[in-house]
């Protein structure tokens, strides 16, 4: 049991440190997920108490401008979007010889895709009231789409950044950008009616399980590909 510790938290081994941190990571990610879709589950859907204050304190703030500007916003998270932006990072990254990375932002990417819509269907979760809506969505509303995606998609190329730089200025501007634009496109899906504010944290949770898993496969793959070139 030592050795296996001793393997596990070692900073040089393939399956080291790095790798049982993702993984705990990844854990408790997903452990906060299954607690927040049992308490919806548990209340039928309704909103809970935190969703309706940031639902009006967001509503309150409605404005002609201030509308344009969110659908502007929420275009970032919308699946066309991803459609033609997943294959140009994929493409850019096989391009420079770093193939791990292109199949697994790929695989990322569509594995968000397909987890979000799992949840919808299971959880079932209806819509805000439709008549406050400013977007028509006909699909179930826990946990939201556009918040997984965009956390799946920005949140990969802050961790692609992360891989190819040990640059701490690089490396702090990516994740800001990317915290920035999925908070941004969060705020935006519930300022448009389109979701409660759970469900855009839930899609920041789902999302990011698969950054973690995206992160730490590739890292642990270089690795052993870089010790099998140094032996």
């Amino acid at each position: 049991m030592r050795e296996f510790l001793r393997r596990r938290f070692s900073r040089e081994e393939v399956v080291g440190l790095s790798f049982t941190l993702s993984f705990l990571t990844c854990a408790a990610l997903a452990v906060a997920l299954g607690l927040l879709a049992h308490e919806i589950r548990e209340d039928k859907g309704l909103p809970q108490p935190v969703d309706t204050r940031i639902r009006n304190a967001i509503v309150a703030e409605r404005s002609p401008e201030r509308t344009r500007e969110m659908r502007a916003v929420t275009a970032v998270g919308d699946q066309r979007f991803f459609l033609f932006a997943m294959p140009v990072v994929a493409g850019a990254l096989w391009a420079r010889r770093r193939h791990v990375s292109a199949l697994l932002f790929a695989g990322s990417v569509l594995g968000g895709f397909g987890l979000s819509s799992l949840l919808k269907i299971a959880l079932a979760r209806a819509r805000p009231e439709q008549w406050a809506a400013l977007v028509k969505e006909t699909t179930y509303s826990f946990p939201s789409g556009h918040t997984t995606m965009a956390t799946v998609f920005f949140g990969g190329l802050a961790a692609i950044v992360f891989h190819v730089t040990k640059k701490p200025v690089p490396r702090i501007a990516a994740a800001f950008t990317a915290a920035a634009i999925v908070v941004a496109v969060a705020t935006s899906r519930v300022y448009l009616g389109a979701h409660w504010a759970t469900d855009t944290f839930a899609g920041m949770l789902t999302g990011l399980v698969w950054v973690v898993v995206f992160s730490a496969t590739t890292e642990t793959m270089e690795r052993a590909k870089a010790r099998k070139k140094a032996r």
